[in-house]
């Protein structure tokens, strides 16, 4: 097991991420790819080309090393690493590797082309794809809008250029790589809520998107260095990879306590929820905490041990985007994650922790079952009277309580001492209310409290990272369909998934038992989707796919 490290220096690999992460993120979307364009389900395509200097000893590798790093599945690759952590919605199959191609230039001519800064540095990406495309022995130009990777031997340089690709040295690692692999799939750093501001980023060692300031694992006699871990949840949630029975959002069932079981991140087989969020912030539904539990094997080998994380997640309001931050104990040695939470209106508490099973049992207090919608406010016309209205109307009960005594008969009537003046009438908000108000207020408070339920419990109203824009809802596929279309293409959808063998050839074919009948193709929602439909459907149904992160309510976060 590998602490926390650290290979370059905090600002050097600062600028190292951001700059490789601009360029992943700025890859075309209808490619295949990724990037930046959540949620996501399917192969991941890099063209990665590798050169040497005409005066370069023998690389430390051959071609099959980087296939074994980046595309084979089965040897603890990349390809391998994000299959795990994507529950099998993607990998890095379709990543073509070529070369090593002989640049025309010797090391020391490369490197005086310069550094950051130098109009010239670019021209090094230039020289290999040259090299690449005019070789005598297979040629090869990268397709058009895709992300390239420039691997030299010996490295001499490591940079990023927006829209165009990236430049890395021949020793670059699963750890490195792995990192820039959630930069492509849009993840941003991760933080915590480290007292010293400036040291919150690359803060949460539980999580890839900290690197290199993780806790890795040096998976003795692998041949791609260090490994691990994973990505949180939050970030598996964000590309729409957990399904939706495996989240869980604390209060949205409007009970106040709820005790329930997490299995553990990296073991989707245990039963139990993969996230539990827990909405806190009526004023921002984005605004919650996460609790996931990770088991310390697989990927996640270098943790210290398993452990349920809490997190919160919040907006950076510089940055214009929501980071997750590890909620740690700044006042214990080490920092390690809390293990309890009692703070804005949640309490959070690990009841049990059960690693044979990979599993956690953890309890849930959420006061937002009682609180009102964004613009909304207790009426507080008695203290127990949590009637959800306007600022104005909670004015008006106030104003309405004062005048109370003087709204009486002094002498009394039929209804005894709360006999009203004439021209008032019992408020009647809850049993019992015999404040004397004008008809029209009694009337207001009849109407408000028809309304109490649909403005009450913003809980109910989170549904995470990929909530879709007004007028839009989730396609639901299948269980881990996020993306948003109208509500007559899902209609269409759920009609289709009602039947699906309905246009599937009874005699079998080349395809076995999922061949269509002539006439009929896959509808291709995702992977593996092999609902028979018209051509037109899988051309609608790829056209949304393209159009599903643009409808999403946050489609600027990284």
């Amino acid at each position: 097991m590998l602490r926390p490290f650290r290979q370059v220096g905090p600002t050097q690999w600062i600028w190292l991420c951001c700059a490789i992460a601009i360029v992943i993120a700025t890859m075309a979307p209808d490619q295949a790819q990724a990037n930046n364009a959540r949620p996501y389900r399917g192969p991941v395509a890099w063209s990665i080309v590798l050169c040497t200097f005409s005066d370069s000893p023998a690389p430390p590798h051959d071609p099959a090393y980087y296939r074994d790093l980046i595309v084979n599945r089965g040897t603890s690759g990349l390809s391998d690493f994000l299959a795990a952590v994507s529950y099998g919605n993607s990998d890095l199959t379709p990543t073509v590797v070529k070369g090593w191609y002989t640049m025309p230039f010797t090391r020391a001519q490369e490197e005086a082309l310069g550094g950051g800064g130098s109009p010239t540095r670019t021209r090094k990406y230039q020289d290999c794809l040259d090299a690449a495309a005019h070789s005598a022995h297979d040629p090869y130009t990268p397709p058009p809008g895709q992300l390239v990777a420039v691997v030299t031997s010996p490295g001499i340089d490591l940079f990023g250029m927006i829209g165009i690709g990236s430049y890395l040295p021949d020793n670059v690692d699963m750890v490195g790589m792995s990192h820039e692999v959630g930069h492509g799939l849009g993840f941003s750093h991760s933080f915590s809520n480290n007292p010293v501001a400036a040291n919150e980023e690359y803060d949460d060692p539980w999580d890839m998107m900290s690197a290199y300031n993780v806790f890795a694992d040096p998976r003795p006699g692998a041949r791609f260095g260090n490994a691990g871990p994973g990505f949180n949840a939050h970030h598996v949630d964000e590309m729409g990879w957990l399904p939706r029975p495996r989240i869980f959002t604390a209060g949205a069932d409007g009970q106040l306590t709820n005790s329930l079981t997490l299995a553990a991140l990296n073991h989707p087989e245990a039963p139990g929820f993969l996230i539990a969020r827990v909405p806190f912030d009526p004023a921002d539904l984005f605004h919650y905490y996460t609790v996931e539990f990770r088991k310390a094997d697989g990927f996640d080998g270098g943790l210290p041990g398993s452990t349920v994380l809490i997190h919160e997640t919040k907006l950076d309001a510089a940055a214009g985007v929501y980071h997750t931050y590890l909620l740690r104990d700044n006042g214990a040695p080490g920092r390690p994650p809390i293990q309890a939470l009692n703070d804005n209106g949640v309490t959070i508490s690990i009841e049990s922790v059960n690693q044979a099973a990979n599993q956690a049992h953890i309890k849930i207090v959420n006061q937002i079952v009682d609180r009102c919608l964004q613009g909304f406010v207790w009426r507080e016309a008695s203290p127990s009277d949590h009637v959800c209205v306007t600022p104005a109307l909670r004015a008006q009960a106030a104003a309405d309580n004062a005048l109370a005594a003087a709204r009486r008969n002094p002498a009394g009537g039929p209804f005894g001492p709360d006999t009203c003046l004439q021209g008032f009438v019992w408020r009647e908000a809850f049993p019992n209310d015999h404040v004397c108000v004008v008809p029209a207020t009694r009337t207001q408070a009849a109407a408000d409290n028809q309304a109490a339920a649909s403005r009450h419990n913003p809980a109910r109203n989170v549904f995470g990272p990929n909530t879709c824009v007004v007028g839009f809802v989730w396609r639901e596929a299948d269980a881990s369909d996020f993306v948003c279309v109208t509500g007559a293409e899902r209609s269409t959808v759920a009609g289709e998934n009602a039947n699906p063998a309905l246009h599937r050839n009874p005699a079998g074919g080349p395809f076995g038992p999922d061949t269509c009948l002539t006439g009929f193709v896959w509808r291709d929602s995702f992977p593996g989707d092999h609902v028979c439909v018209v051509p037109p459907r899988r051309d609608q149904v790829r056209a949304d796919n393209n159009q599903a992160h643009a409808r999403l309510m946050r489609p600027n976060d990284e």
